[in-house]
């Protein structure tokens, strides 16, 4: 593996870490779904 392949991996890498933590954080404060059910904050449509 040369130089611009370890450029390569480590950006992909830092940008799943990111991805991902941005999915926590945002489950964490509630702006993760939008049906309404169980946990959801926002009004739901659907009557379950």
């Amino acid at each position: 593996m040369n130089l611009a392949d370890m450029i390569i991996i480590g950006l992909i890498a830092a940008a799943v870490a990111a991805a991902v933590i941005l999915i926590i954080r945002n489950k964490r404060r509630g702006k993760g779904c939008s049906c309404g059910c169980e946990g959801c904050p926002h009004p739901c449509n659907k009557k379950h």
